[in-house]
Parts: C-alpha cells; structure tokens; sequence
C-alpha cells in the first residue's frame, strides 16, 4: 500500500468524514437511550420536574437524599396518577436527566 499516491482531496474528504463521524458521537452522550426515552415521552418530563421540585423544597436534606426523594415521589405520581410502576433504576436516569436540564433552566 502506497500513501504517497493518495490525492490531497481524498485526505481532506477523509478527516473531514472522522470530524463528522465524531461530532455525531459527542452529540449523543447527552441523549438518552431509546428505551428510557418512551419511559420519559409515558411519564411525561412535567412529572419528573415537579418530583424534583418537590423534593428540592426539603431544605433538610442532602443532595443525595433530595434525589432519592424525588425517585420516591416520582414512583408514587406514577402508580397514583397513571397506574403502572417503575422500576427504581428508569426512574433514577430520568430524574438525573430532566434534573440537568432543570438545573440549567434555573441558572
């Protein structure tokens, strides 16, 4: 294999290719994973907000306990107002995913 017989449009057309292909990847990691998405689109990111600013009102409790709070309160909404349960991990990635949008909307 020769490299010196590559012209200087396909090296361009080359990185230009891998520039793409990796701003597409860094884009995605903010993204959630399909699944978690049709629990989000079911629940509703209206729900999960007010989860989280329920617990956000606790002035005693720690970061931590703030969003245990909230998969609590979010686990509850959902059997009480639409009548299925979600397991403890969706609910989890979806308070820390609608928690950083929150956050970023209040600064």
């Amino acid at each position: 294999m020769n490299l010196k017989g590559i012209s200087l449009q396909d090296w361009i057309t080359l990185i230009v290719g891998m520039l793409g292909f990796i701003s597409a990847c860094l884009s995605r990691t903010d993204r959630l994973p399909s699944w978690a998405r049709k629990w989000l689109k079911k629940i509703g990111a209206a729900r999960i907000t007010d989860a989280i600013e329920r617990a956000a009102a606790i002035a005693e409790l720690t970061p931590d306990q703030r969003q245990k709070q909230a998969v609590v309160y979010l686990q509850k909404l959902c059997i009480k107002e639409l009548g299925f349960p979600v397991p403890t991990s969706i609910a989890n990635l979806l308070i820390e995913q609608v928690y950083q949008q929150w956050k970023r909307n209040r600064r």
